[in-house]
């Protein structure tokens, strides 16, 4: 671990091929078996969009017995990834959680409305309203279990395009939370170019014609969630099927902003590349917002083979962070592919090297966890 001497709040690491994650080699099957998830203490609705009810759930820490004074206890919230057209809420890392409670975080996990049903500001605005139930409603939710949320202490953390949501939030929200944890995640939108490496070596070999995007979409009933999927199992379906053409063809931003496009005779069709302006993406890229709202200190975690998004991400981001003196580590995981952390169990190798450093750094920043950055 590298200290940045310029401020003492910037950190890079890199582990060496020889140090102790240097045993994590690149994955390129997916184990069938699932790690099991953490016990959801409730699960609440936080915004109502017509007939459509966007469900987050809530997980308590230990509770204080009856006559035993209580404590205030920060939130997190965790933004899955998925692409921004898929997934769900219960799509986490389970030591990520665990390691939260276990400091007394209440955590809490959203869905919300997913592309190209839902248009991006749609998105967005999920993103954005989560904010005025967690600092207003979320108390009176937790109450029942002798538990007391500190609402002015909120960090986000987000997985992948989660991440991308996350980083939003400083814009989106009237009070930016007090820091982000960004697990391998895009920073600019500008910057989405194919990797073709790892799970992605080999390019779509299906077509996504006007029947498959039809196939792939329900604009009738526009979802806030989809099945958690595998990859290597879900390569077949519509959907999965559409992103991937999305990514090879470098057209994730325009699909972000313009959705699937409608023809005269009705059926869809993806946007086309360079369909839209500097400006529209910049305004969904953090790389250009920390240069105009006011960001908090972020921790950005990535593998070094990651095959979805490349390391610039993270380098270019926490070099425009540290210009800014904003608070800013980076871990760079030798060896690993996109969302290594999913099926990681609790205490095993990447709680303890990856998830723990990453989960008390930005802790501390809420005056929590004892060697945090906020310390």
């Amino acid at each position: 671990m590298i200290l940045d001497s310029s401020h003492p709040s910037f950190v890079t690491t890199t582990f060496s091929h020889r140090e102790k994650m240097g045993q994590m080699a690149p994955k390129t099957t997916t184990p069938t078996n699932s790690v099991p998830p953490l016990p959801i203490s409730k699960t609440c609705i936080y915004k109502v969009v017509g007939k459509i009810s966007i469900p987050i759930d809530i997980y308590l820490p230990a509770s204080k017995k009856d006559g035993e004074e209580l404590d205030l206890h920060p939130v997190v919230l965790f933004i899955h990834g998925g692409g921004w057209l898929g997934s769900n809420r219960s799509d986490y890392c389970r030591p990520l959680f665990h390691e939260f409670l276990k400091l007394g975080f209440v955590v809490t996990s959203m869905d919300y409305r997913l592309r190209p049903e839902t248009s991006l500001d749609g998105q967005l605005s999920d993103i954005r309203d989560v904010e005025y139930w967690l600092r207003n409603t979320l108390a009176a939710e937790t109450r029942y279990c002798r538990i007391e949320v500190d609402a002015s202490e909120i960090v986000v953390v987000g997985a992948s395009a989660g991440a991308h949501l996350a980083l939003m939030t400083p814009k989106l929200w009237v009070t930016k939370p007090n820091a982000i944890l960004s697990m391998y995640g895009p920073t600019t939108l500008h910057s989405l170019h194919y990797q073709q490496r790892g799970r992605f070596s080999k390019r779509c070999s299906l077509p996504c014609t006007s029947e498959t995007l039809a196939a792939a979409t329900n604009y009738a009933q526009p979802p806030t969630e989809t099945k958690v999927g595998q990859f290597g199992q879900d390569n077949y379906r519509p959907r999965s099927i559409m992103a991937r053409h999305l990514f090879e063809r470098g057209i994730i931003a325009e699909f972000l902003v313009k959705g699937l496009l409608r023809q005269s005779d009705g059926s869809l069709r993806l946007p086309e590349q360079g369909s839209v302006s500097k400006e529209e993406i910049d305004e969904i890229s953090p790389l250009y917002l920390c240069k105009h709202h006011d960001y908090p200190p972020v921790y950005q975690v990535m593998g070094t083979t990651d095959d979805v998004f490349d390391t610039l991400h993270v380098h270019d981001f926490h070099a425009a962070l540290h210009a800014l003196a904003i608070p800013a580590e980076k871990v760079l995981v030798p060896n690993v592919l996109h969302a290594f952390d999913t099926l990681a169990e609790i205490d095993g190798a990447t709680h303890r090297e990856i998830v723990n450093p990453a989960v008390r750094w930005v802790a501390g920043f809420v005056g929590v966890g004892g060697n945090g950055g906020g310390e």
